[in-house]
């Protein structure tokens, strides 16, 4: 007897099916659950059977009529195993080429009726287009394995791109989100390694990136135009703010900005430190995040991150400029720690608080996020990194 090419459910792991031998060798078989056979081979009942074959025990059979949807769907429900996940649900369903080709046709059948009633009623009613039927189909397949459709498209495109991922999801060893987690990973590596590959082509005069600590960095007294940094926000990073204001208050040119991300944890310090060092607070800016929203330690629902407007001097700024930007964050696609920013945003403060040409400042340059809006909007910058991994990248991004 050969197992049914609809019983796709996965075979009792060694362990289970161990346990299932001993109690028919200890009890016998239980006849209120029979082997179904559809077909002339079994479709429901294929451990059993194996159990039985060992054991030489003999089993009682009941014969399935139905169509193949109707065979699925009763697998299904009388094999309602609490081990299968949604993932693996997902990749059944994405596994079972006769259903989803018997689905289609119902589907295209059911487009084609709704067209022929459209036309002889002359309602001019909208017809969903073929393109939206896969949809359908995998709606469908989802309500029939007990997942949801996104697995279900998920786990078919698994199966055609990477068919070892796609056997290890139906396996249990790892789940669709896991899946995508490593591939998106996978496809970032990839890009960072590509644009590293690129840095020995960088050459920019007018863009400068040094891998050593800021504080090191010779710059001359009064000559930047405007700093535009996102420092890190930690408590022990404090100190870091208090040396940048230091130096600030040295080599901003007279009622020149420094325009800096900040965290709202520790504002207080942020503001005692500026005022410390006679640099003047300006403004602040509000930028809204555009995905979800961030659970604050304390409690707070934080929707918004502050830009902090310092400057060197107390003169009216020559424009006007809005204080909340609400600019859609694009993907972090080359960052690896939570640092980095979008870079639309900082064209926008490069715009507000600088002109073409004037020397802009990044001492926390991370990937490069400062140096890429100044190089997309005609400035010329100074950055600095301690990570010598980033240095390469940062070239390339500029490239």
């Amino acid at each position: 007897m050969k197992k049914h090419r609809l019983n796709i459910l996965p075979e009792m792991k060694e362990e289970a099916f161990l346990s299932l031998r001993s109690d028919i060798e200890k009890n016998g078989f239980d006849n209120k659950f029979p082997i179904y056979i559809y077909e002339d081979e079994i479709i429901d009942g294929w451990n059993r059977f194996k159990a039985c074959k060992e054991l030489e025990v003999a089993p009682i059979y009941k014969h399935f009529t139905g169509s193949s949807l109707e065979a699925l769907t009763f697998i299904l429900r009388t094999n309602n195993r609490r081990d299968l996940s949604s993932s693996q649900r997902a990749c059944l369903a994405a596994d079972s080429d006769e259903i989803i080709e018997t689905l289609t046709k119902e589907i295209e059948e059911e487009r084609r009726k709704k067209i022929s009633e459209a036309r002889q009623n002359e309602t001019g009613k909208k017809i969903s287009p073929s393109e939206k039927q896969e949809r359908k189909v995998d709606a469908k397949l989802a309500q029939t394995f007990g997942t949801n459709s996104q697995y279900v498209k998920d786990a078919k495109r698994f199966k055609k791109e990477n068919k070892q991922v796609f056997e290890q999801i139906k396996n249990g060893t790892i789940n669709i989100s896991e899946a995508k987690k490593e591939e998106k990973k996978e496809e970032r590596d990839k890009k960072i390694q590509e644009v590293k590959a690129s840095a020995k082509e960088f050459e920019n005069t007018d863009i400068q990136i040094f891998n050593k600590d800021f504080r090191e960095l010779e710059i001359q007294d009064s000559s930047i135009d405007l700093i535009l940094t996102d420092p890190p926000y930690p408590a022990e990073y404090l100190h870091l703010w208090k040396d940048l204001f230091i130096q600030a208050k040295r080599v901003l040119k007279p009622n020149k900005f420094l325009v800096a991300y900040s965290g709202q944890m520790y504002l207080d310090k942020i503001f005692k430190y500026a005022d410390e060092a006679g640099l003047n607070y300006y403004w602040m800016i509000n930028i809204e995040f555009t995905k979800k929203p961030l659970v604050h330690g304390r409690k707070v629902l934080n929707e918004w991150k502050p830009i902090l407007v310092f400057q060197n001097g107390l003169k009216q700024h020559d424009r006007v400029f809005s204080d909340k930007i609400s600019m859609k964050y694009t993907e972090r696609e080359m960052h690896d720690l939570n640092w980095g920013q979008t870079v639309e945003p900082f064209e926008f403060l490069l715009d507000r608080f600088s002109n073409t040409q004037d020397l802009v400042y990044e001492p926390f340059a991370g990937t490069g996020t400062t140096l890429l809006a100044c190089k997309n909007t005609n400035r010329k910058c100074i950055g600095t990194e301690l990570k010598t991994d980033y240095i390469d990248l940062i070239k390339g991004r500029l490239k």
